[in-house]
This record gives C-alpha cells, structure tokens and sequence, in this order.
C-alpha cells in the first residue's frame, strides 16, 4: 500500500506541476498554442471533403444533365423506381464504413501522417473515376463515389487521431472538435456551388451543361490536391513516435510542436506522461496475448494454481 501511495503522490505532484506551467485553457490557450492550432487546422481540410460530399452529391441528383447521363431513374416520379438513385446516394457512406474500418490499422502501422496521405490519394482516384462517368455513365460516379468513400471515410478516423496526439491537453478537445466544424463547413459550401452551377445553360434538359454537375464533382480535387502536398511537411505524431521508439525524434517534435526547446520541463513532463501510455498499452496487449494465445488454458492455469 505504501508503494501505491508514494506512486500516487508522485504522479499528482507531476500533474499538479504540469498544471502549472500549462496555464489555463480556453482562447487563450488557444493563441498560446498557434502552432499547434494551424497545423490540426490544416489537416481538417479532410473534414471539409467529407462534408463537402454528403452535401454536394443531393444537389448533382437533380440537375437534369446529370439524369441524362445516369440512365433509367426518375428522382422526381414517385412511382418510379428509386433503387439506382438510392445507391449513387449511399454508396459514399458505404466506402466510407469500410475506410473507417481499415483506418485504424493503417494508422498503427505506417503513421498517422502517412495514412493521411494515402487516404487523400484514395479519394482523388476516386474523384477522377467520377468525372468519367460523363462517357461512362451510372458505373463510373457509383465505383468513383464507393473509392471516394473509402478515403473520407478514413481521413474522418485518422484526422481526429492525428489532431489529439499533436495537441497539448489544455486544447486538445477543442482541437479534435474542429472535425466537426470542418464537416459542417464542407456541407454549406457545397450547397452554395451546387446552386451556383445549376444555372450553367440553364435548368432544362437540352439546355443545362454538363459541366452544371462536372464542375462540383471536380472541384474537390484541388483542396485534396493541397492536403495531401501540406500533409508531406507536417511533423508525425509525438505518439507514433514514441509508441515505435523513435523517442528522440518524438522530443523533437514535441519540442517543435509547443514552440519551446527540446530539454524544457513542461516538454519532458509531456513526454514522459505519453511514455508511460505507451508502455502500459504495450504491456496490456501482451498480457491479452498471453491470456488469449494457443496455450492459455495451461497459461491460466498456472497463473491460479498458487491461488489453491
């Protein structure tokens, strides 16, 4: 008990100290952390392309020049089926549950940057696949909208990830937030181009242009074309980085992250507490692997057998 003690009293004194050369949250940790604020900033353009999508798309499905290219669906007849109008909608969000998925284990393994990186790819393929579907048609703007997915759907998990592990935790929710703000963001512009766009040629079938619709499709490119060439100069997580035993690297980017040097107390504090997470992941997981592994019948039973 008195071993606990003294650890536990070490650790409340580590946080209270860490309190005290953080200074309060709030806008004001916020401007104290400008860097820190620019860079999460940045990677949320990956939420502006998410909602840019779900929004962009319901004002494609009216204009009539797309219709003219998607074949045999009528988005305004009740009595007509509506099957092929529901998957051009949901395949998005389809691709986007499957790069969520997929996210997760890709930002383990290469990086948090650089799963930021191929998401970003993953979805300008899939941009391009929906640009052909104006000689392609139906087939084209479905497998470019499911490829789309894909890469939101994973820059909407790794961004949140990547934004919290740079951040201090006196900002660190208000820095994962901006997501949200970003997503929401994504959505009104798109309603605005969508509108904008419908009067090219005009309203009518025979006289709207295709680009009326080609226009909103392509424009994502060139926010995802500055993400992914931005994403190449940000630094990796100081997690990652300790999480694989690049640690001095970790302190670099740390140090670099909160603007002071790399042997400042409140970095070292912030190290050594991301260190400790790290390690008692590690330890936790090779447990559940010991407990779980081919021979945990005879593991579990040498670990109660002392126990009578």
């Amino acid at each position: 008990m008195g071993g606990a003690d003294t650890g536990a009293q070490i650790y409340d004194a580590a946080l209270n100290r860490r309190k005290a050369l953080m200074g309060d949250s709030g806008p004001a940790a916020l401007v104290k952390n400008m860097r820190v604020f620019s860079i999460a900033s940045f990677a949320c353009i990956g939420g502006v392309l998410y909602g840019y999508n779900q929004g962009m798309f319901s004002g494609v499905l009216a204009m009539a020049s797309f219709q003219s290219h998607m074949g045999d669906y009528d988005p305004v007849d009740e009595n007509a089926s509506q099957t092929k109008k529901g998957w051009l909608t949901s395949i998005l969000e389809l691709g986007a549950w499957l790069g969520a998925l997929l996210s997760g284990f890709l930002a383990e393994a290469i990086s948090r940057k650089y799963a930021s990186l191929v998401a970003t790819s993953v979805f300008m393929v899939g941009v391009v696949i929906q640009a052909t579907s104006v000689h392609v048609g139906y087939q084209a703007i479905l497998a470019g909208r499911f490829i789309t997915g894909i890469g939101v759907g994973s820059l909407s998990m790794v961004v949140p990830i990547y934004n919290s592990e740079c951040a201090p935790p006196e900002v660190r929710g208000a820095l994962v937030a901006l997501q949200q703000l970003a997503i929401a963001f994504g959505i009104m512009i798109s309603f605005w181009i969508d509108y904008g766009t419908n009067y090219i040629g005009g309203t009518e079938l025979g006289h709207q242009k295709d680009s009326s619709w080609l226009i909103p499709i392509c424009l994502q490119l060139g926010p995802a074309a500055v993400l992914f060439v931005g994403m190449i100069f940000m630094p990796f997580s100081p997690r990652w980085l300790i999480h694989h035993n690049r640690e001095e690297e970790a302190r670099a980017v740390l140090a670099n992250l909160r603007g002071l040097s790399a042997d400042n107390e409140l970095v070292e504090l912030e190290f050594l507490e991301i260190k400790a997470q790290s390690l008692f992941e590690k330890r936790t997981v090779s447990e559940r692997q010991l407990l779980d592994g081919p021979n945990h019948f005879a593991t579990r039973a040498a670990l109660h057998g002392p126990c009578g």
